[in-house]
């Protein structure tokens, strides 16, 4: 598990910030024909991982060293791959280069990259240039945003990161300024925090009430967003 540690500075939605200097890219969304491989390439990786991702919680706890250490792997192969892709193209996989799903699946990879968490962070500013140009989603942004909040024990914004308690109980991790939840959560096209605990319930059974600070070490997990494809 990853061990708690004390919430630093208030974090800004990144939705809609201008983006800054040190954060731009190739400016360019060609097509041509290898992006088509790349396209292809990210829907696989995607689909022969996305049910270990998605594994409910009760049977998340129960799941051996080995089968935990596979999953690891294939995240880690995962984010060599997208940054060869990443590399390749002088920007994030957009709509465009890659078509609307693989860039999705380019999301749900960089979501699952915190063992490089440089990385991470490098492709949470690749993202919002796409999403600036038109080329992702504002609720994909709000994803993986939130993941490198998490990743630097800061609350996040928008309530898409959950962790496993030890009991198999899906409990969201702590979130910045609870009132204003759903109002960050509508800027970023997510619908209401209550209609996706209402969707996460029906595939992982209980889920923890809402906080704004820690009460366990948790382990995070990442469970879709209806609205981030």
């Amino acid at each position: 598990m990853r061990p708690r540690a004390g919430w630093r500075h208030k974090a800004r939605p990144l939705v809609g910030r201008t983006v800054q200097a040190g954060d731009t890219v190739s400016e360019p969304y060609e097509s041509s024909p290898s992006h088509a491989a790349f396209a292809a390439e990210l829907l696989s990786r995607v689909e022969i991982t996305r049910e270990q991702w998605r594994t409910p919680g009760p049977e998340r706890v129960r799941m051996s060293a080995d089968a935990l250490a596979a999953i690891q792997k294939a995240q880690q192969d995962n984010a060599v791959a997208l940054h060869r892709i990443v590399e390749s193209l002088r920007q994030w996989p957009g709509h465009r280069t890659v078509g609307q799903n693989a860039c999705q699946a380019a999301v749900s990879i960089a979501v699952h990259c915190d063992h490089d968490q440089g990385f991470q962070q490098r492709l949470l500013r690749l993202l919002q240039v796409a999403v600036t140009a038109g080329e992702a989603t504002r609720a994909q942004l709000a994803h993986l945003h939130d993941r490198c909040l998490v990743n630097a024990r800061q609350p996040q914004l928008y309530g898409t990161q959950h962790w496993y308690r030890s009991d198999g109980q899906l409990q969201p991790h702590p979130i910045a300024d609870l009132a204003q939840l759903d109002t960050r959560r509508a800027g970023a096209d997510l619908p209401p925090y209550a209609e996706q605990a209402r969707h996460l319930r029906e595939r992982h059974g209980p889920l923890g009430s809402l906080s704004t600070s820690a009460s366990a070490d948790p382990l995070p997990v990442s469970l879709p967003e209806r609205c981030a494809a």
